[in-house]
């Protein structure tokens, strides 16, 4: 072979083994990705800005399971939108009425004082004020100071005007002096006297007295909701139509 044709041949064996070499390398070169769109449909409208604020629109309903509380912090205020409501309902009690419920705004604190004079009698009363409209009162103590002759003590003393119609009270003896006992009560408790009533302060004596006797109620007024009216009843009939009526002595 001669050299011209030598040198040939290791040419063309030198192209092939090139073109061998660059396919690999060619073929392991990749295309750089390019993004791709994405569209999300039937998808509720969420805006998160500035958070803690969320709005949530054009969604009907949101229905939240397994979670036992909700804590919302820092948010001074929570609006209802026009005509929606919320109701408050109180569990039953022992006798199937709904519980009371009493809120600071509908407490109204009172006291009240009325003053017997006996006059040369054995019986004396003293009114307190006339439960307002739209109220109902309910005396959580009672007091009492009263004057009488030595001896001469309360048969009887009461409060009339509650709904249990009379609820009576004991007396405690102080001191006496110049002829007269002086005497005392002080007693909690738990009264209720509609509107339209005047409770009374009562007391019936063995003898005929010229004493005093000072009594003194405390509680509050508790107000019935704007287009409802408290529990009323009838004015009770006075506690001594109910003893019989003897002379005085």
């Amino acid at each position: 072979m001669s050299q011209n044709a030598r040198k040939r041949l290791i040419a063309v064996g030198l192209l092939a083994v090139c073109s061998i070499v660059a396919i690999p390398a060619t073929a392991q070169q990749s295309p750089v990705p390019q993004p791709l769109p994405v569209n999300v449909e039937n998808t509720p409208s969420v805006n998160v800005a500035n958070t803690p604020s969320v709005s949530v629109t054009n969604t009907p309903s949101v229905n939240v399971s397994n979670t036992p509380s909700v804590n919302v912090a820092n948010t001074p205020t929570v609006a209802l939108s026009s005509g929606a409501s919320v109701n408050v309902t109180t569990p039953a009690g022992s006798l199937g009425f709904p519980q009371a419920l009493t809120t600071l705004e509908a407490v109204f604190p009172v006291g009240y004082a009325c003053e017997i004079d006996f006059e040369g009698n054995y019986y004396g009363t003293c009114n307190f004020p006339t439960v307002p409209q739209g109220a109902n009162l309910v005396i959580q103590e009672f007091d009492a100071a009263g004057m009488v002759e030595t001896g001469n003590r309360p048969e009887l003393f009461w409060i009339d005007g509650t709904v249990t119609r009379g609820n009576w009270f004991t007396t405690t003896f102080m001191v006496n002096t110049e002829g007269y006992d002086y005497l005392a009560t002080h007693q909690e408790t738990r009264l209720y006297v509609f509107y339209g009533v005047a409770p009374s302060c009562n007391v019936l004596l063995p003898q005929n007295s010229y004493g005093t006797y000072n009594c003194n109620i405390s509680g509050f007024l508790a107000y019935a909701p704007p287009g409802e009216q408290p529990m009323t009843t009838q004015p009770p009939k006075s506690i001594l139509q109910l003893l019989k009526k003897r002379p005085a002595r």
